[in-house]
């Protein structure tokens, strides 16, 4: 019995000191960002404020709470969740926009398309996300791709008939 508990303590300690070696790269070494920690703690803000939410719920259908009571506590967890889902939207919006910049930074591979005239600013030169209508840095209202008027399917500048349906397109 001795010897079965030495051999797995045994096991466990060779395979903690070989973890680094075996997994894969950048898993050990790569720490969290301070964006990443955030995005986080706020997930886990609205998990607990959707639990109270549910509490508070029961807690009135069993008659343990008063009506004004629960109806406050609600509206409280409602506004509080709404700030909490609004900042992880805002965060997801910087991630969307980022995204094609910080792709060659981590080493993965760029992409090696142009940015079409559409996606940036005529004013400040500002790459934008494609289907931007407004830069996001001085707010200047970006050119809308060619579209047929009456589909409305994406055409390249110089297309004098849809693509999609057919339709003549004003010069």
């Amino acid at each position: 019995m001795t010897l079965l508990f030495l051999a797995a303590l045994g096991a466990g300690v060779v395979l903690f000191v070989l973890f680094p070696v075996f997994a894969r790269s950048g898993e050990v070494s790569r720490r969290p960002t301070a964006e990443s920690r955030e995005r986080k703690s706020l997930a886990e803000k609205k998990e607990r404020i959707y639990e109270a939410i549910k509490d508070a719920d029961f807690e009135y259908q069993a008659g343990k709470l008063s009506e004004s009571d629960y109806r406050s506590m609600r509206a409280d967890f409602l506004a509080q969740a709404a700030t909490v889902v609004d900042r992880l939207d805002k965060l997801d919006k910087l991630d969307a926009i980022r995204q094609p910049r910080d792709l060659g930074r981590e080493g993965e591979e760029e992409s090696h398309e142009s940015p079409t005239e559409a996606s940036v600013c005529p004013s400040c030169q500002q790459p934008n996300p494609p289907g931007a209508q407004f830069c996001f840095r001085c707010g200047v209202r970006i050119a809308a791709p060619h579209s047929c008027p009456q589909c409305g399917a994406e055409l390249p500048k110089e297309a004098r008939f849809c693509t999609a349906c057919g339709v003549a397109i004003p010069a």
